[in-house]
């Protein structure tokens, strides 16, 4: 109640100034403009609450840009999984090539050809599966084969079931 009192009290108050300088101040060609502006003074000032309520709105937009912020950075948070996830896939890819390399440098020691060798993680960054595809003909294929599944077995502590020779 106290507030509308003085509310209505800065109303008069500017409203009797107004009053009082257009009458001594406005002359002629300025009266129209002067008028115009004190207009706008008392709308303003009659809305003066209505404004201050939008005062606290600011608080509002605080509040909702606060908010923008959080997820912002909820959002950034989400990104950089992706992308850790994304450099995770790239390291097991790598890990693979590397893994085939060293089979199938281990078979040319052995005096094996070896065509092609894939190999496939598990998400623990363990060998899932090993294949491998002989590049020598077919009677020696199967000796060489054996040979090559039992070293491969023995020297990544794998099952018969994970290394495949084609």
């Amino acid at each position: 109640m106290d507030q509308i009192l003085d509310w209505l009290k800065d109303f008069m108050v500017i409203y009797l100034i107004l009053t009082i300088l257009t009458q001594l101040a406005a002359t002629g060609q300025y009266k129209k403009y002067f008028h115009f502006f004190s207009g706008v003074i008392l709308l303003l000032v009659l809305i003066s609450p209505v404004l201050s309520i939008f005062g606290k709105a600011g608080e509002f937009e605080k509040l909702v840009s606060y908010e923008a912020f959080w997820e912002q950075l909820d959002s950034a948070r989400q990104d950089s999984k992706k992308l850790e996830f994304l450099q995770n896939d790239h390291y097991i890819q790598k890990y693979e090539a590397a893994i085939a390399q060293d089979i199938k440098r281990q078979a040319e020691d052995q005096q094996i050809a070896v065509q092609d060798v894939r190999v496939t993680l598990t998400e623990d960054y363990d060998i899932g599966k090993v294949v491998i595809q002989l590049g020598i003909l077919q009677e020696d294929a199967q000796e060489a084969g054996k040979k090559l599944q039992k070293f491969v077995m023995h020297l990544y502590d794998l099952q018969k079931n994970q290394v495949l020779i084609r």
